[in-house]
């Protein structure tokens, strides 16, 4: 129960312990979890061992009543001990913050998931089932594309006569559209069919297998939610990364990027950009075949009109093997794809500099009135490159696999550079070397393959590491297989939140693995759990004078990073990334705790106490 408020430093440290109990933080691990796991272990032989069943109903009880009295008298000491350190309570109430923002922005947005179809069947079942397995996603809206009397391969286009009207509890709702929208129709089902609740949209091709990593895609979302955020193969990443644009005096800065297997957007953009489509004919379309080009690449301009970076993962892009003849890995020639629909490319980015031009001042912003000028032009993309095999978490660095593009760049020059890289319709040799050595390799779970920088050194300051999507109180330990020889050099660091960081004074177990290319390949474990309890220990010894000063770790833990202090001349050779989070000590002792609770409720005495 939460004590009054008051500003006495014995209140302060009441209310501190109150916090951090509550949150079940690593630091009470130092003191208060530790006696406590101690105590309960202690009580629990006591109250467990072997003994007549009435005898030990009698212990237990007594020996439950006992307990609440340590624990209490441990409260006091703890309070005694904490009741001015400044530090600790500064950390707990960052750690307080940081919990409720995260509980704040995962209750603020509600996804829909949005499936255009021509021919219900197996692969789309699946793939609603596996949206409306996750809790972000509140609805399922399913077009039907009848604007034809017959799909791709001559069949009879039907209305769906049993679609389903929810799913695990989802509500599914299905809309029938005869009109010839075709790419245009997943953003008016985000504007015009999507329940008033959900403020984002999902769209994904029925084809398309997003289970092994549709809650990494929607926590990055959730990082940059201003942001178009999709994933793709490595070949779409690395053509995409070429195709940004940034032209300061036009207030230009976008890109391309690939909706099929997987999206998430602003409903609001999604709003926007219909109304902007609406006002297309008879305003800057010169003749009615441009808008068909429009509506058959509408993807294309999508990205390109929010004038932001999209934000796009490089995983392994795979469909479902039912009803298609496709190899398990699957993804298209992304440099044929955006070939075959060059005049959609070059179009979009002119309809951009002409809006420009006409505004000179930059382009209207996208989800509000007004203008964007380039000071406010620059969105930072989020560091993640790549979903986990395992879906629980993303790597991070800030290495990029191509040079961005220049800051500064003529007009002409950004159409001359468009139309040079759309004459391409087969990968460039550094997009294979890309694609054999990519960002996903170093996340995938298979110890045969590895992420190759594409920098032939790493620089002082250069990082890579692993976001792992929420807060974790108790995070065990990290595993990196790699073959760079100076990954022990770098420093590992820990953060809540991706902006303040706190280095781990941490040496890791090794152990040669084998050997790549002369590389020696060798396994590194950081035990976190007891360096971050040697690091509170250390804290909480500091004398009266430093505790205000004092440099604590957080309480709680979501991303961690591998940092180079030094310049190195070969590259990073990262064949996997793990974590361990175990459970929390004083999880634990609770639970250990309740289940006596519970095995005394359960279970009453029949008989009575010698003697009585």
């Amino acid at each position: 129960m939460r004590r009054s408020a008051g500003r006495g430093p014995t209140n302060c440290a009441s209310m501190f312990l109150d916090d951090v109990r509550n949150m079940r933080a690593n630091a009470v691990m130092i003191i208060g979890v530790l006696s406590f796991a101690c105590l309960v272990w202690y009580h629990s032989e006591k109250m467990f061992g072997d003994a007549p069943p009435a005898i030990k109903s009698a212990r237990t009880r007594s020996g439950l009543s006992g307990m609440k009295k340590e624990v209490v008298d441990i409260e006091q000491a703890m309070t005694s001990i904490l009741a001015n350190h400044q530090g600790v309570s500064k950390a707990a109430t960052i750690a307080k913050q940081a919990v409720r923002q995260q509980h704040d922005v995962r209750s603020k947005y509600k996804a829909t998931a949005i499936f255009v179809i021509k021919q219900p069947g197996t692969n789309l079942h699946l793939a609603m089932r596996n949206a409306a397995k996750k809790s972000f996603v509140r609805e399922i809206v399913v077009l039907h594309d009848m604007s034809k009397a017959t799909d791709h391969y001559g069949n009879i286009v039907k209305e769906w006569k049993d679609a389903p009207s929810d799913m695990y509890g989802k509500p599914v709702k299905y809309v029938k559209s005869i009109d010839s929208l075709q790419e245009l129709h997943k953003f008016y089902a985000c504007a015009n069919h999507v329940r008033k609740e959900s403020n984002v949209c999902y769209y994904q091709a029925a084809t398309r297998d997003t289970e092994g990593y549709l809650e990494s895609l929607w926590a990055t979302f959730l990082r940059a939610p201003e942001l178009l955020v999709t994933a793709a193969g490595a070949t779409t990443f690395y053509n995409d990364l070429e195709l940004a644009f940034r032209e300061d005096s036009f207030g230009i800065d976008t890109a391309f990027a690939y909706l099929n297997a997987g999206a998430f957007f602003s409903k609001e953009h999604a709003t926007n950009f219909v109304r902007r489509i609406d006002g297309l004919v008879g305003e800057d379309l010169d003749v009615e075949s441009e808008f068909d080009t429009y509506k058959s690449a509408a993807d294309v301009f999508f990205s390109l009109w929010l004038n932001k970076p999209p934000m796009e993962l490089a995983n392994d892009i795979i469909p479902y093997k039912r009803q298609i003849d496709e190899p398990k890995v699957y993804e298209r020639n992304a440099f044929a794809r955006r070939a075959l629909q060059k005049e959609a490319h070059v179009l979009a980015l002119k309809l951009l500099l002409e809006q420009s031009i006409k505004m000179r001042d930059g382009l209207q912003r996208v989800s509000k009135v007004g203008k964007v000028t380039n000071q406010t032009l620059a969105a930072i993309r989020p560091d993640a490159y790549s979903s986990c095999a395992s879906d629980r978490c993303v790597l991070i660095s800030n290495i990029p696999a191509v040079d961005p593009p220049s800051r500064h760049m003529d007009g002409s020059m950004i159409g001359m550079r468009l139309h040079e890289l759309l004459q391409r319709e087969v990968p460039t040799q550094e997009c294979d070397v890309f694609k054999a050595h990519q960002y996903h390799y170093a996340v995938d779970g298979n110890d045969a393959t590895q992420w190759v920088t594409t920098n032939a050194n790493v620089s002082d300051g250069d990082y890579y590491g692993l976001d792992m999507l929420k807060l974790h109180k108790d995070l065990q330990n990290v595993t990196v297989l790699a073959a760079h020889p100076f990954q022990e050099k770098m420093v590992l660091e820990v953060s809540m939140g991706g902006y303040s960081w706190y280095p781990v004074p941490v040496v890791p177990r090794t152990k040669l693995r084998s050997s790549w290319r002369g590389f020696a390949v060798s396994s590194f474990t950081y035990d976190l759990s007891d360096a971050l309890a040697a690091a509170w220990q250390r804290v909480l010894e500091l004398p009266s004078k430093h505790h205000k000063s004092a440099v604590t770790p957080p309480l709680y833990i979501r991303y961690l990073r591998f940092r180079a202090t030094d310049d190195y001349l070969l590259p990073l050779i990262v064949f996997d990334v793990d974590f361990h989070v175990g459970e929390a000590l004083d999880t634990v002792a609770s639970n250990k705790a309740l289940n006596a609770q519970r095995r005394i409720e359960r279970r009453p005495s029949t008989f009575a106490l010698p003697g009585n």
